[in-house]
Protein backbone atom coordinates (compact mmCIF):
# COMPACT_ATOMS: atom_id res chain seq x y z
CA UNK A 1 0.00 0.00 0.00
CA UNK A 2 1.27 3.62 -0.91
CA UNK A 3 1.86 6.18 1.95
CA UNK A 4 0.28 9.22 0.40
CA UNK A 5 0.88 12.64 2.17
CA UNK A 6 -0.89 15.32 2.64
CA UNK A 7 1.27 17.98 4.20
CA UNK A 8 4.62 19.29 3.22
CA UNK A 9 7.93 16.72 3.31
CA UNK A 10 9.37 19.31 4.89
CA UNK A 11 7.78 19.18 7.97
CA UNK A 12 8.63 15.54 8.63
CA UNK A 13 12.50 17.93 9.50
CA UNK A 14 10.37 19.10 12.44
CA UNK A 15 9.09 15.63 13.44
CA UNK A 16 12.29 14.52 13.56
CA UNK A 17 13.03 16.94 16.12
CA UNK A 18 10.44 15.79 18.03
CA UNK A 19 11.46 12.20 17.78
CA UNK A 20 15.02 12.98 18.30
CA UNK A 21 14.72 12.32 22.71
CA UNK A 22 12.89 9.24 21.94
CA UNK A 23 15.54 7.80 19.63
CA UNK A 24 18.10 8.50 22.28
CA UNK A 25 16.96 6.92 25.38
CA UNK A 26 16.06 4.23 23.40
CA UNK A 27 19.55 3.59 22.14
CA UNK A 28 21.17 4.19 25.02
CA UNK A 29 18.38 1.76 27.18
CA UNK A 30 19.54 -0.39 24.75
CA UNK A 31 23.36 -0.39 25.10
CA UNK A 32 22.97 -0.09 29.15
CA UNK A 33 21.10 -3.53 28.70
CA UNK A 34 23.61 -4.72 25.86
CA UNK A 35 21.28 -5.78 23.10
CA UNK A 36 23.80 -4.80 20.56
CA UNK A 37 27.02 -7.48 22.13
CA UNK A 38 23.85 -10.38 22.36
CA UNK A 39 22.83 -9.53 18.66
CA UNK A 40 26.65 -9.61 16.57
CA UNK A 41 24.59 -13.01 15.32
CA UNK A 42 20.95 -13.54 14.27
CA UNK A 43 18.46 -14.45 17.57
CA UNK A 44 14.99 -14.80 18.19
CA UNK A 45 13.55 -12.10 20.89
CA UNK A 46 13.17 -15.16 23.49
CA UNK A 47 16.65 -15.80 23.15
CA UNK A 48 17.98 -12.35 23.82
CA UNK A 49 16.11 -12.39 26.72
CA UNK A 50 17.06 -15.37 28.33
CA UNK A 51 20.39 -14.74 27.63
CA UNK A 52 20.28 -10.97 29.51
CA UNK A 53 17.49 -12.63 31.95
CA UNK A 54 14.84 -9.95 30.52
CA UNK A 55 11.04 -9.57 30.60
CA UNK A 56 10.10 -11.62 27.10
CA UNK A 57 7.91 -9.12 25.70
CA UNK A 58 9.22 -5.89 26.41
CA UNK A 59 12.49 -7.45 25.13
CA UNK A 60 10.49 -7.70 21.92
CA UNK A 61 9.34 -4.14 21.46
CA UNK A 62 12.71 -2.92 22.13
CA UNK A 63 14.29 -5.07 19.34
CA UNK A 64 11.36 -3.69 16.80
CA UNK A 65 11.89 -0.18 17.69
CA UNK A 66 16.09 -0.77 17.22
CA UNK A 67 15.12 -2.36 14.02
CA UNK A 68 12.79 0.66 13.16
CA UNK A 69 15.69 3.13 13.84
CA UNK A 70 17.46 0.91 11.64
CA UNK A 71 20.34 -0.27 14.52
CA UNK A 72 18.79 -3.76 13.92
CA UNK A 73 17.41 -5.78 11.18
CA UNK A 74 14.60 -8.23 11.70
CA UNK A 75 14.11 -11.17 8.90
CA UNK A 76 11.25 -13.85 9.73
CA UNK A 77 11.90 -12.84 14.08
CA UNK A 78 15.36 -12.81 13.92
CA UNK A 79 17.03 -10.17 14.90
CA UNK A 80 20.55 -9.30 14.35
CA UNK A 81 22.96 -5.81 14.00
CA UNK A 82 23.14 -3.65 11.37
CA UNK A 83 26.93 -3.04 10.78
CA UNK A 84 26.87 0.44 11.95
CA UNK A 85 25.52 -1.04 14.97
CA UNK A 86 28.09 -4.40 15.01
CA UNK A 87 31.18 -1.71 14.68
CA UNK A 88 30.25 0.99 17.53
CA UNK A 89 27.71 -0.15 19.32
CA UNK A 90 29.39 -3.99 20.52
CA UNK A 91 30.87 -3.25 23.77
CA UNK A 92 33.93 -5.71 22.16
CA UNK A 93 34.52 -4.00 19.48
CA UNK A 94 37.78 -1.59 19.38
CA UNK A 95 35.56 1.09 17.44
CA UNK A 96 33.12 0.98 20.49
CA UNK A 97 31.78 4.46 21.14
CA UNK A 98 28.82 3.68 23.29
CA UNK A 99 30.26 5.71 26.19
CA UNK A 100 31.18 8.23 24.04
CA UNK A 101 28.12 9.00 23.13
CA UNK A 102 26.25 8.74 26.76
CA UNK A 103 28.99 10.84 28.23
CA UNK A 104 28.55 13.72 25.79
CA UNK A 105 24.65 13.59 26.22
CA UNK A 106 24.38 13.65 29.73
CA UNK A 107 27.51 16.87 29.97
CA UNK A 108 25.59 18.80 26.86
CA UNK A 109 24.94 21.28 29.51
CA UNK A 110 21.22 21.47 28.01
CA UNK A 111 19.82 19.60 31.38
CA UNK A 112 18.44 22.32 33.74
CA UNK A 113 18.91 25.27 30.97
CA UNK A 114 16.00 27.88 31.26
CA UNK A 115 16.76 29.12 27.51
CA UNK A 116 13.87 31.18 27.52
CA UNK A 117 14.94 32.99 31.08
CA UNK A 118 18.53 33.66 29.26
CA UNK A 119 16.79 35.04 25.98
CA UNK A 120 14.69 37.52 28.24
CA UNK A 121 17.07 38.50 30.79
CA UNK A 122 20.86 37.90 29.50
CA UNK A 123 23.76 35.92 31.21
CA UNK A 124 24.45 37.04 34.68
CA UNK A 125 28.71 36.97 34.58
CA UNK A 126 30.86 39.45 33.34
CA UNK A 127 33.72 37.52 32.69
CA UNK A 128 33.40 36.14 28.86
CA UNK A 129 37.07 37.38 28.28
CA UNK A 130 38.48 34.55 30.40
CA UNK A 131 41.35 32.17 29.08
CA UNK A 132 43.43 29.37 29.56
CA UNK A 133 42.78 27.20 32.77
CA UNK A 134 40.25 30.10 34.01
CA UNK A 135 38.04 29.79 30.85
CA UNK A 136 38.37 25.85 31.05
CA UNK A 137 37.30 26.05 34.63
CA UNK A 138 34.23 27.57 33.62
CA UNK A 139 33.30 24.10 32.28
CA UNK A 140 33.89 22.47 35.61
CA UNK A 141 35.65 19.00 36.30
CA UNK A 142 35.26 17.36 33.02
CA UNK A 143 37.98 14.80 33.67
CA UNK A 144 36.12 11.60 33.99
CA UNK A 145 34.02 12.58 31.35
CA UNK A 146 37.20 13.29 29.37
CA UNK A 147 38.57 10.11 30.04
CA UNK A 148 35.31 8.37 29.26
CA UNK A 149 34.73 10.07 26.08
CA UNK A 150 38.25 9.52 24.94
CA UNK A 151 37.97 5.51 25.24
CA UNK A 152 37.52 3.09 22.11
CA UNK A 153 36.33 4.60 18.62
CA UNK A 154 37.48 7.98 19.35
CA UNK A 155 40.86 7.71 20.26
CA UNK A 156 41.26 5.19 17.20
CA UNK A 157 39.53 7.88 14.84
CA UNK A 158 42.08 10.58 15.88
CA UNK A 159 45.18 8.08 15.90
CA UNK A 160 44.22 6.22 12.14
CA UNK A 161 44.32 10.37 10.72
CA UNK A 162 47.60 10.88 12.78
CA UNK A 163 49.32 7.79 11.95
CA UNK A 164 48.19 9.23 7.73
CA UNK A 165 50.77 11.74 7.79
CA UNK A 166 53.74 11.40 5.62
CA UNK A 167 56.22 11.68 8.51
CA UNK A 168 54.35 10.09 10.88
CA UNK A 169 57.21 6.98 11.31
CA UNK A 170 59.84 9.67 11.23
CA UNK A 171 58.29 11.15 14.25
CA UNK A 172 60.31 10.80 17.76
CA UNK A 173 58.72 12.89 20.34
CA UNK A 174 54.99 14.31 20.33
CA UNK A 175 53.09 16.71 22.54
CA UNK A 176 49.26 16.21 23.07
CA UNK A 177 48.34 19.65 24.28
CA UNK A 178 45.40 19.95 26.04
CA UNK A 179 45.46 16.26 26.27
CA UNK A 180 43.52 15.32 28.85
CA UNK A 181 43.60 11.98 29.75
CA UNK A 182 45.89 11.05 27.57
CA UNK A 183 44.07 8.30 25.91
CA UNK A 184 43.86 9.53 22.35
CA UNK A 185 47.87 10.35 22.82
CA UNK A 186 49.08 7.23 24.02
CA UNK A 187 47.12 5.56 21.60
CA UNK A 188 49.14 7.73 18.56
CA UNK A 189 52.44 6.46 20.39
CA UNK A 190 51.37 3.13 20.06
CA UNK A 191 51.51 2.97 16.46
CA UNK A 192 54.98 4.15 16.80
CA UNK A 193 57.16 2.00 18.33
CA UNK A 194 59.89 4.85 18.18
CA UNK A 195 57.82 7.74 19.55
CA UNK A 196 57.71 8.82 22.81
CA UNK A 197 55.40 11.48 24.05
CA UNK A 198 53.79 14.53 26.92
CA UNK A 199 50.72 15.12 27.73
CA UNK A 200 50.17 18.29 28.78
CA UNK A 201 47.00 19.59 30.95
CA UNK A 202 45.62 21.01 34.11
CA UNK A 203 47.33 19.19 37.36
CA UNK A 204 43.99 17.56 38.11
CA UNK A 205 43.79 15.66 34.63
CA UNK A 206 47.16 15.18 34.80
CA UNK A 207 47.00 12.69 37.86
CA UNK A 208 44.40 10.60 35.60
CA UNK A 209 46.68 11.04 32.58
CA UNK A 210 49.37 8.99 34.95
CA UNK A 211 46.88 6.78 35.69
CA UNK A 212 46.28 6.00 31.89
CA UNK A 213 49.66 5.53 31.07
CA UNK A 214 50.55 2.98 33.55
CA UNK A 215 47.15 1.45 32.34
CA UNK A 216 48.52 1.00 29.27
CA UNK A 217 52.35 0.02 30.38
CA UNK A 218 53.85 2.93 28.88
CA UNK A 219 55.94 5.02 31.33
CA UNK A 220 58.96 5.09 29.44
CA UNK A 221 57.20 6.11 27.10
CA UNK A 222 55.26 8.92 28.26
CA UNK A 223 55.37 11.36 30.47
CA UNK A 224 52.73 13.82 31.69
CA UNK A 225 53.33 17.81 31.91
CA UNK A 226 51.08 19.98 33.99
CA UNK A 227 49.99 23.93 34.29
CA UNK A 228 48.43 26.58 32.08
CA UNK A 229 49.89 26.52 28.57
CA UNK A 230 49.63 29.88 27.88
CA UNK A 231 51.87 30.69 31.12
CA UNK A 232 54.31 27.90 31.18
CA UNK A 233 56.81 25.97 30.12
CA UNK A 234 55.02 23.07 27.41
CA UNK A 235 58.70 21.20 26.73
CA UNK A 236 60.72 22.11 23.66
CA UNK A 237 62.25 19.45 20.92
CA UNK A 238 59.06 18.22 19.76
CA UNK A 239 58.04 16.84 16.38
CA UNK A 240 54.48 16.62 16.10
CA UNK A 241 52.38 18.37 18.81
CA UNK A 242 48.28 17.75 18.65
CA UNK A 243 45.77 20.14 19.72
CA UNK A 244 41.87 18.69 20.01
CA UNK A 245 39.57 21.39 20.89
CA UNK A 246 41.86 23.06 23.46
CA UNK A 247 43.27 26.18 21.75
CA UNK A 248 39.33 27.63 21.52
CA UNK A 249 40.40 28.47 25.60
CA UNK A 250 43.64 30.84 23.79
CA UNK A 251 40.97 32.64 21.30
CA UNK A 252 41.70 36.06 22.87
CA UNK A 253 45.30 35.20 22.19
CA UNK A 254 45.63 33.40 19.39
CA UNK A 255 49.17 34.33 17.87
CA UNK A 256 51.24 34.13 21.45
CA UNK A 257 50.18 30.82 22.09
CA UNK A 258 50.90 29.92 18.09
CA UNK A 259 54.14 31.22 18.66
CA UNK A 260 54.94 29.35 21.95
CA UNK A 261 54.08 25.86 19.65
CA UNK A 262 56.25 27.02 16.64
CA UNK A 263 59.17 27.48 18.46
CA UNK A 264 58.77 24.13 21.05
CA UNK A 265 58.79 22.29 17.27
CA UNK A 266 62.11 21.13 16.00
CA UNK A 267 62.59 22.06 11.81
CA UNK A 268 60.29 20.49 9.92
CA UNK A 269 58.33 19.96 12.58
CA UNK A 270 54.28 19.18 12.33
CA UNK A 271 51.56 20.59 14.29
CA UNK A 272 47.90 19.40 13.94
CA UNK A 273 45.16 21.35 15.03
CA UNK A 274 41.53 19.55 15.77
CA UNK A 275 38.74 22.07 16.60
CA UNK A 276 34.99 23.19 15.03
CA UNK A 277 35.39 26.11 12.83
CA UNK A 278 32.35 28.54 12.53
CA UNK A 279 31.29 29.02 8.98
CA UNK A 280 28.36 30.72 7.44
CA UNK A 281 27.77 33.65 9.51
CA UNK A 282 28.40 31.66 12.06
CA UNK A 283 25.72 28.96 11.74
CA UNK A 284 26.98 26.26 10.65
CA UNK A 285 27.71 23.30 11.30
CA UNK A 286 24.25 23.03 12.96
CA UNK A 287 25.87 20.17 15.76
CA UNK A 288 28.61 22.82 16.69
CA UNK A 289 26.80 26.10 17.03
CA UNK A 290 23.90 23.85 19.23
CA UNK A 291 26.51 22.22 21.72
CA UNK A 292 28.04 25.76 22.03
CA UNK A 293 24.30 27.58 22.79
CA UNK A 294 24.81 26.78 26.54
CA UNK A 295 27.99 28.81 26.62
CA UNK A 296 26.92 31.23 24.41
CA UNK A 297 23.69 32.15 26.64
CA UNK A 298 25.55 31.98 29.58
CA UNK A 299 28.33 34.78 27.96
CA UNK A 300 31.04 32.41 27.49
CA UNK A 301 31.84 32.34 23.54
CA UNK A 302 35.09 29.86 23.14
CA UNK A 303 33.98 28.80 19.55
CA UNK A 304 36.70 29.60 16.85
CA UNK A 305 35.83 30.79 13.36
CA UNK A 306 36.96 28.95 10.15
CA UNK A 307 40.68 29.60 9.49
CA UNK A 308 41.30 31.47 12.88
CA UNK A 309 43.90 28.87 13.71
CA UNK A 310 45.65 28.21 10.32
CA UNK A 311 45.91 32.39 9.72
CA UNK A 312 47.37 32.28 12.98
CA UNK A 313 50.26 29.63 12.36
CA UNK A 314 50.82 32.09 9.17
CA UNK A 315 51.28 34.52 10.47
CA UNK A 316 53.46 33.23 13.26
CA UNK A 317 55.81 31.66 11.39
CA UNK A 318 54.75 28.17 9.38
CA UNK A 319 55.93 27.56 6.23
CA UNK A 320 52.81 25.96 4.67
CA UNK A 321 49.06 25.10 6.53
CA UNK A 322 46.89 22.34 4.75
CA UNK A 323 43.19 22.90 5.79
CA UNK A 324 40.36 20.61 5.58
CA UNK A 325 36.83 20.01 7.15
CA UNK A 326 36.49 16.19 8.32
CA UNK A 327 33.36 14.37 9.39
CA UNK A 328 34.30 12.77 12.94
CA UNK A 329 32.09 11.31 15.78
CA UNK A 330 32.13 14.93 17.31
CA UNK A 331 30.45 16.07 14.49
CA UNK A 332 31.92 17.99 11.34
CA UNK A 333 35.67 19.29 12.96
CA UNK A 334 38.38 21.47 10.93
CA UNK A 335 41.58 19.69 10.83
CA UNK A 336 44.45 22.22 9.91
CA UNK A 337 48.28 20.59 9.28
CA UNK A 338 50.81 23.47 10.01
CA UNK A 339 54.40 22.71 8.73
CA UNK A 340 57.76 24.50 10.05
Amino acid sequence: MNCNSFVDLKVKKLLDMIYAPMYTKTLFAAIELNIFSELKESKLYTEVAENLKLNRDNTKWLLNALAGMELLHKEKGFYRNSSLSNRYLVKDSDWFIGDHLRIYNSSSGYDGLDIVKLIKEGPKNEESDKEGLEAYAVFGDWTEILKTGQKGGRAKEIAEMVSDLPEFLHFKKMLDLGGGPGLIGIEIIKKNPKLKGVIFDAADVGKVADESIKENKLENRVEVLTGDYLKDYIGKDYDFILAIATLNFAKHNMDFIMKKIYDALNPGGVFMCISEGLTCEDTKPKEIVVSWLPSFLKGFDFSLRQGEVSDSALRCGFKTVYKQTVSMFSGDMDVDIARK
